[in-house]
């Protein structure tokens, strides 16, 4: 049955948001408003794969903003492989806090840094062109990863040596927190005995909330 005439559906950032919790304020919707043009507008060059605008809506905002109840009041916050910046921007834009966003790909930090800017991110995101194990190698990174508050990754499948080094580099009861499933879990190159594990249902899978055992040095 169509809708009557005259009558307009919701778009799909509107729908995706409803029942978000807290609730987003105006300001923040209309910076998520804008960056969901600007990933539809960079649709061509490979930052995000989801194929229509209400995957995107859906996965890339909602769920990223779904993890908002899962981090400290409190940053800053490190996102690893950031690609076109899910979860870190929508968490951003609508908790808050200092991030830190580790992002090799060329056009993806390309895209992440013109996004942090235009939406006058620039003081609270930083992006860093390096996968994690330079990150952990450079001379300042060991010193940034222990201050932070939680980290965040999605899609991303770090080596086994990349998970020691994390959670050896964490300070004690600091949160990795992960939306994945829990095959995927299984499939990953990590050892049991790194991470207290908890597994928190969501819209997708689960969400893999990891603390680790080892203490920083």
């Amino acid at each position: 049955m169509s809708a009557p005439a005259g009558a307009e559906s919701a778009d799909p950032l509107t729908e995706a948001l409803s029942g978000v919790e807290p609730p987003i304020p105006g300001e923040a919707r209309e910076q998520l408003s804008r960056l969901f043009e600007m990933l539809c507008a960079w649709k061509g060059a490979g930052i995000v794969g989801f194929r229509s605008a209400e995957d995107l809506a859906r996965h890339y905002f909602r769920e990223a903003l779904l993890l908002g109840r899962l981090l400290p009041a409190r940053g800053p916050f490190l996102d690893i492989g950031s690609g076109g910046g899910t979860p870190a921007l929508p968490l951003a834009i609508a908790v808050g806090g200092r991030w830190l966003l580790l992002e090799p790909r060329q056009v993806s930090a390309a895209f992440l840094e013109m996004a942090a800017d235009s939406l006058g991110l620039g003081t609270r995101v930083r992006v860093v062109r390096q996968r994690l194990k330079q990150f952990l190698r450079s001379p300042t990174g060991p010193a940034e990863l222990a201050r932070v508050s939680a980290v965040t990754m999605r899609a991303v499948k770090l080596q086994p040596g990349e998970w020691a080094m994390l959670a050896a580099g964490m300070s004690g009861g600091t949160p990795v927190i992960w939306p994945t499933s829990r095959p995927a879990r299984d499939r990953a190159e990590l050892a049991s005995d790194l991470f207290d594990e908890e597994f928190v249902p969501a819209d997708r899978g689960v969400v893999w909330i990891g603390r680790p055992r080892t203490p920083s040095r």
